[in-house]
């Protein structure tokens, strides 16, 4: 029995000791927060995440994201995105604070803006708060729900006006209400995954009774499957997002140029549904240093029955990762896309596009 009792807790301490020598560590990332995306210019301030040691195999770190930024278009934003898990990693405990000051350009709404149609600016200003709450109902899916309220104040050029009520939001508003997420996962990696699958839902709708100024609703959804080759990667993606007949002007659907169409400016393209596609060869260099090549395509429509093959924008480009930190592929990435054969544009970020 004395033998029995030591063997079994001499195999408990070394499985206890290998799940401990896995077990990632606390890390802080300082960054300078320089980047470009074509919707801001150059951008500059500073980046910094708290990623907190790792309790358990089954359960992800924790992490505390700071952003504060200017860019070369005037434009400022401060924001901390808290990212938790707590009851052994059953719940996923999320949020954003933080708030822009944004001139945006517009141009028409709609798939078909040229790169050579004028710009007009609105002074966008926006306070945000979110707070989400997820369950984990089986290892590999999350439901859970969010609560939210932005205000956004819109100012336009009194002499020579942009925007008018034909546009909804055309003057802002304080925009509140009730959001379900979902959250399928498979991903061996939340930041460089080699292999499986995630798949998305975030379905959000505004309530007058909740303060709103408005009742409107979106939708965002995407997938992603990753394929190993060797020490590479072939990421594939797709997203498609919506709002609805009354949602504002300026939270219908675009493409990010820093993640859904990169290199392009999103404003260009923007309207009530947006389907995009990706694609991504990821190349490993060294422990830090990577290198991509990727074809992202997306289009905007205000009906479903208007999507068609023919009516793709593309970007067909590479870039460059560098991780962050040692053991863990936190990547800052600078990627380079030739869009629709015509514009060349960057984007500069942390993290992948997806």
């Amino acid at each position: 029995m004395k033998i029995k009792t030591l063997s079994l807790l001499t195999l408990t301490a070394a499985i206890g000791s290998v799940q401990a020598e896995n077990l990632k560590p606390a890390n802080w990332v300082l960054l300078p927060a320089i980047g470009s995306s074509p919707e801001t210019g150059f951008q500059y301030g500073a980046y910094v995440m708290r990623q907190f040691e790792q309790v358990s195999l089954n359960q992800p770190q924790d992490r505390l994201e700071l952003l504060l930024q200017g860019t070369a278009k005037g434009q400022f934003q401060a924001y901390i995105w808290p990212d938790f898990y707590v009851a052994g990693g059953d719940w996923n405990l999320y949020g954003t604070l933080g708030g822009k000051y944004w001139p945006t350009p517009y141009y028409e709404q709609g798939n078909d803006t040229g790169f050579d149609d004028d710009e007009e600016i609105y002074d966008l200003t926006t306070i945000e708060t979110e707070f989400g709450a997820a369950y984990r109902v089986t290892p590999t899916l999350r439901v859970g729900g969010l609560v939210f309220a932005d205000n956004e104040s819109i100012e336009d050029d009194a002499s020579d006006p942009l925007l008018s009520s034909n546009q909804r939001g055309f003057e802002g508003g304080f925009y509140s209400g009730l959001g379900l997420t979902a959250r399928w996962d498979t991903r061996n990696d939340r930041d460089w995954p080699t292999a499986g699958s995630q798949a998305s839902f975030t379905g959000r709708q505004y309530f007058e009774f909740l303060g709103s100024d408005d009742n409107f609703g979106t939708i965002e959804t995407d997938v992603g499957h990753y394929i190993a080759l060797g020490d590479d990667v072939i990421a594939l993606g797709a997203n498609y997002d919506y709002g609805c007949e009354t949602t504002p002007f300026s939270r219908l659907p675009r493409p990010a140029g820093a993640r859904t169409l990169r290199g392009a400016d999103g404003n260009l393209w923007v309207d009530h549904h947006l389907l995009g596609l990706q694609s991504e060869y990821r190349m490993t260099l060294t422990q830090r240093w990577a290198v991509t090549g990727f074809l992202d395509t997306a289009q905007v429509a205000s009906e479903l029955s208007e999507f068609g093959a023919d009516r793709f924008h593309t970007s067909v480009g590479g870039g460059i990762r560098y991780s962050t930190i040692a053991d863990s592929r936190f990547n800052i990435r600078a990627d380079f896309g030739l869009v629709d054969m015509e514009s060349f544009g960057f984007a500069i970020s942390v993290g992948e596009a997806f």
